[in-house]
């Protein structure tokens, strides 16, 4: 740790956007940094994941504010993701952002607005950044952009990740909770810190094979470690987590579970096999079954990043070829 990297971490605990909401570890496509950014920030991150009983994963993420640019007349960002530690070796991408100002948008349409009822455009946002501009670097040393959209850009490898398999009714609103402030120990340096947490209850329940008067669903909580001082995600750790917990059946169930043989409502909406199985916790109380978590923690930061990757891409990508999956 570079001496005095970490020390102004002190002077703000704002609340800002997460960069990965939407994602286990770090992905271009789900970062969300201040439109305000400069050229040179970094920031990099210990991850470790495991997912079900595999063996744990452990691995470094760097992202970094590379250059600025215009892009058809907006003001832009290029942004490295380096990911090191991976069984296939270092993965570089390289995104390009650009400033969405709805704003802005609606100042150059005047005249068009003017001969439509106010409520017809929603009201504007602030400012956002939104990425038009995907690329890779290959282990040959190849850059190759890929188009943006249509979820070419995230991917899955052969693996089905839990962001798959998970799934929710968006018109739920999750459940988030203020927990206050704490500390968290980066190196030889104390942070302070603001923590969220966000749970979400996902849609599909199966009926608990011991007991026909209980469900078992899936739980998404997604816990941040806020500090604004942090550059480009504005947290020092972060936590994301799917585990299994028992809940009363719907009186539907319930009643459908009394009508039939015993083990029926069982047999037909068992817990699939990748969900493993409760464990006693040190109380003798069962704990909910870990599908998969993932921790990042910060370990370093700085402001003078350049960018690795100075190439061109390559003309177009291979034949048939497809941008590698996500980091799980």
């Amino acid at each position: 740790m570079r001496p005095g990297r970490l020390a102004f971490l002190a002077v703000a605990l704002l609340v800002v956007a997460p960069s990965a909401g939407h994602a286990q570890a770090l992905q271009i496509q789900s970062l969300r940094f201040p439109t305000t950014s400069v050229v040179g920030p970094w920031v990099t991150y210990r991850v470790r994941t495991q997912s079900r009983a595999l063996t744990p994963r452990d691995y470094t993420q760097r992202v970094a504010i590379v250059g600025r640019e215009k892009y058809r007349g907006k003001d832009g960002f290029w942004v490295e993701l380096k990911t090191d530690g991976l069984p296939s070796g270092k993965r570089i991408e390289r995104g390009f952002f650009t400033i969405v100002d709805t704003r802005e948008d609606y100042k150059n349409r005047k005249e068009e607005m003017a001969d439509l009822p106010p409520d017809s455009f929603p009201v504007p946002r602030p400012p956002t950044v939104r990425l038009v501009r995907y690329q890779v670097l290959t282990s040959g040393g190849k850059l190759y952009e890929y188009p943006v959209g249509g979820g070419a850009e995230v991917r899955a490898g052969s693996d089905v990740g839990t962001l798959e398999l998970f799934e929710y009714d968006s018109s739920v609103p999750p459940v988030i909770e203020q927990l206050g402030p704490d500390t968290l120990r980066i190196g030889r340096r104390i942070v302070p810190t603001v923590v969220e947490r966000t749970r979400r209850i996902g849609s599909d329940s199966w009926a608990d094979p011991t007991d026909s008067a209980y469900v078992i669903h899936p739980i998404l909580t997604q816990k941040y470690w806020r500090n604004a001082a942090v550059p480009i995600t504005g947290f020092a750790r972060s936590l994301f987590q799917v585990t299994m917990e028992r809940a009363p059946a719907p009186a539907r169930d319930s009643a459908a579970a009394s009508a039939s043989a015993p083990g029926d409502i069982a047999a037909r909406r068992a817990p699939p096999g990748w969900l493993g199985r409760s464990s006693a916790d040190s109380s003798g109380a069962d704990a909910a079954p870990v599908i998969t978590k993932t921790e990042l923690e910060l370990i370093d930061l700085g402001s003078d990043a350049v960018p690795e990757v100075t190439q061109t891409p390559e003309e177009s990508a291979p034949p048939g070829s497809e941008p590698p999956g996500p980091i799980r």
